[in-house]
């Protein structure tokens, strides 16, 4: 397993989005819920490219009102929707949705920024 440089977790009642950056510079999104009668979680990764992350920080910061994607890898298709009002603001996966309040998107927007340089910095 790659060696992980930033990771962060959104955890709600019944639901977590986690944000993961690892020593491939890979950026990862993975949703999770919680396994019936378990302490475990369920979770599905999504992995995203720097310009995607921009397109994902341009709905945070109120420039677009959303954003989807479509990836296909080996066979396996998934559509994200992200969306933003005025005072909501969700990423959607399949039947996993996460919505984040106003200091969770400021850390979520801060951190997707940081990504960006330090995927396009080699060190």
């Amino acid at each position: 397993m790659s060696k992980i440089h930033l990771q962060k977790a959104f955890f709600g009642k019944d639901n977590c989005l986690k944000l993961t950056l690892n020593a491939d510079l890979e950026c990862y999104m993975e949703f999770g819920t919680p396994k019936p009668n378990s302490k475990e979680w369920n979770w599905k990764p999504v992995k995203f490219n720097d310009v995607e992350i921009g397109e994902i920080i341009n709905v945070l910061e109120g420039k677009k009102q959303s954003v989807s994607f479509f990836h296909d890898f080996k066979g396996d298709k998934t559509q994200i929707w992200i969306n933003k009002s005025e005072k909501f603001f969700s990423i959607k996966v399949k039947e996993l949705s996460k919505g984040l309040n106003d200091g969770e998107q400021r850390v979520l927007l801060e951190l997707l920024k940081h990504i960006i340089i330090r995927m396009n910095i080699k060190l």
